[in-house]
């Protein structure tokens, strides 16, 4: 019996179209269509043809397929859908990454189809109903599978869905499908950095744009001593920095580390910012002979010392381009911190590459697609403007005077290309190929991350109103997505109340039932001695004394124990009750310190004099047989009426 024999894939004659279409563009042959959404490409004209290679294809080079297995509706077919991406961008005002994803479902869709034998998916009809519905099964089983999230499941279904109905016609592709609810957060939004960690990376990327931006600038020689904030715990807060592939080594890769790596560079002294001596290297080469062993490492400091007269005698070194494009992306960070702008907002930013010596706070115009290509200005701090300016220069160096329109670019791979906008991973480019490897313990650190971490300072300093002017959104969506604040925040907030409540405690004053004259009592136990002028007993206390609400008597200097069974029983009981009504973390972090108080106050009472069994008892009694003061008696009843309490 014969094997059917294998198909044979070939290249085919390629056009390279870019996204948005131009008004005057008219595409004759989708079928040769390579489609540019920002600064990715795919290929659509190769779904004209149903069987595909799976290999992968290089940049900007069309996939091979089988020429025999073109499929004749299909060119029309991928022209209407070429058409409806580039309709996403200009009437529906989708961002270059959007429309990238919708680009990276399509051709998963596809591929699946094609696959299925589904090649009339595009036709339109019950035919694109048919295999819609066969998809979103098929994404359905996957996401149980756990492949990918709710929000890919969502995406999938709805990219497909609005696609095919803008290139077919059909309409409600979606009906009897069913997404997955999901909330994007606990609190709705996303959670800012711990202000440590916060202000470590602004000192760290600010030391990295400024070192870098005076050697790039200033052309400094290498080797270049790099200074680095103190916060990082070095015992010397440098870097030497030498015109090689790797530029850097951190103390933690000098030694055993170093080692390991592939590329040693033995001739650099990354911890003496020298070169090193064949004495100090000869050990780490290969050879029978000790002299076989010094002649390679004599060579290989020879080539680093020519390595480094080069860089230092060319101004536009591709190291010292490098590491311009390093200061560049710090920048770039340092930008997101100071404006708290969206990432897709600061893509878009254009700029003729000037500003005014006499401006103050330069501002700058772009669109945010998000929300229907609303036009945002974005104002940078006077405090900031130096370092606009010290970028400015910076950015006029690594264009080589060529004018860009965007003010933030990327020079590509090995910085060889000519410059583009920015893609969205620019940060977290940063983030994997410096910062992380400077400090592996900083977290990762996105734009909607600095974004949070911007508005929680103005939270925190400000009121919503101008966090909201801040972040160009209405006082609404800020407090909805930036007033949860950091877990490390929480963490101290609720240390600071426990340490006042300690500190209350420490202040209370116990005193004998005979002692008690022209005193007011209170019902949460004890008796004020002076009312109507609260004061509070310590900082940061979980409830402020008024002399109206009764748990701010609780942190008042003015309220004194009785050391009594009444007071006992008085405190013991707003305990009790407290305590039954803690539903959730919420009530946690509101009751939690008060009864903690109590706690303390019960301890005062039973260490005053020979009150100690006394105090037991009434606790057991409370706690255990639920004889509660009057007072908080009708309380609990009025909780357990109301359903509050279970």
């Amino acid at each position: 019996m014969n094997k059917s024999a294998a198909p044979i894939f070939s290249t085919r004659l390629t056009v390279t179209i870019k996204l948005p279409l131009d008004k005057n563009v008219r595409i004759l042959n989708p079928e040769q269509v390579i489609l540019k959404i920002g600064s990715n490409t795919y290929d659509f004209g190769a779904f004209c043809y149903a069987l595909r290679s799976r290999k992968k294809r290089n940049i900007h080079k069309p996939g091979e397929v089988v020429l025999g297995s073109f499929l004749r509706q299909r060119p029309r077919q991928i022209l209407q859908l070429i058409r409806a991406l580039s309709h996403l961008i200009t009437d529906g005002g989708k961002r270059m990454a959007t429309v990238n994803a919708y680009a990276q479902s399509l051709k998963a869709f596809l591929d699946w189809a094609d696959t299925n034998e589904k090649s009339d998916c595009l036709s339109g009809g019950d035919a694109t109903r048919d295999t819609y519905l066969a998809w979103a099964k098929d994404t359905g089983e996957r996401y149980r599978r756990q492949e990918f999230g709710a929000v890919w499941h969502n995406h999938r279904l709805q990219y497909i869905e609005e696609l095919l109905e803008a290139s077919t016609g059909g309409e409600n592709l979606h009906r009897g499908v069913r997404k997955v609810k999901y909330s994007r957060s606990s609190n709705g939004g996303t959670d800012p950095l711990a202000p440590l960690d916060f202000a470590h990376a602004i000192a760290l990327n600010q030391a990295l744009f400024d070192g870098l931006c005076d050697l790039v600038l200033k052309q400094m020689t290498f080797p270049y001593k790099l200074m680095l904030p103190a916060t990082l715990g070095w015992s010397e807060n440098h870097l030497w920095v030498f015109p090689s592939q790797t530029w850097r080594m951190v103390p933690y890769q000098w030694d055993a580390e170093r080692g390991k790596r592939t590329k040693n560079c033995w001739a650099y002294d990354y911890a003496a910012g020298r070169l090193a001596t064949t004495d100090e290297i000869e050990h780490r080469y290969a050879g029978r002979f000790r002299s076989e062993r010094r002649k390679v490492a004599k060579r290989l400091i020879a080539q680093a010392q020519a390595r480094i007269d080069s860089a230092n005698a060319n101004a536009r070194d591709r190291v010292r381009i490098m590491l311009g494009m390093y200061a560049h992306n710090a920048f770039l960070f340092l930008f997101y911190c100071n404006t708290g702008a969206n990432e897709s907002v600061v893509r878009e930013i254009e700029t003729d590459g000037e500003i005014d010596t006499t401006t103050l706070n330069q501002k700058f115009r772009s669109i945010k697609f998000r929300a229907g290509s609303k036009p945002i200005t974005l104002t940078v701090p006077a405090a900031f403007m130096p370092s606009l300016r010290r970028f400015m220069e910076l950015r006029r160096f690594l264009l080589g005077d060529k004018p860009f329109p965007y003010l933030f670019f990327t020079l590509g791979f090995l910085n060889a290309k000519p410059a583009g906008q920015i893609g969205s991973n620019s940060l977290y480019s940063l983030y994997k190929s410096l910062l992380r490897v400077i400090d592996p313990k900083l977290p990762r650190m996105g734009s909607r991350k600095l974004r949070a971490s911007v508005a929680d300072w103005y939270q925190r300093h400000h009121d919503a109103s101008v966090t909201a002017k801040v972040l160009q959104n209405s006082e609404q969506t800020t407090q909805k997505r930036y007033d949860a604040g950091s877990a490390t925040d929480h963490r101290e907030e609720l240390s600071l109340f426990m340490n006042s409540v300690s500190e209350s405690a420490k202040k209370l004053r116990v005193l004998p039932i005979t002692a008690v004259v022209d005193t007011r009592p209170l019902e949460e136990g004890g008796r004020c001695d002076n009312f109507g002028h609260p004061d509070a007993m310590a900082n940061h206390v979980p409830v402020k004394p008024n002399c109206k609400d009764s748990q701010g008597c609780l942190f008042c200097t003015h309220r004194v124990l009785i050391a009594c069974e009444e007071d006992a029983r008085k405190v013991a009981s707003a305990a009790f009750v407290m305590e039954q009504v803690i539903l959730g973390p919420k009530h946690e972090e509101a009751l939690r310190p008060l009864i903690a108080k109590c706690d303390q106050d019960l301890e005062k009472i039973a260490a005053f004099g020979n009150c100690r069994a006394m105090t037991d008892r009434v606790l057991k009694d409370v706690f255990e047989n639920g004889n509660l003061t009057p007072f908080f008696a009708d309380k609990y009843q009025l909780f357990l009426e109301l359903g509050v309490i279970a």
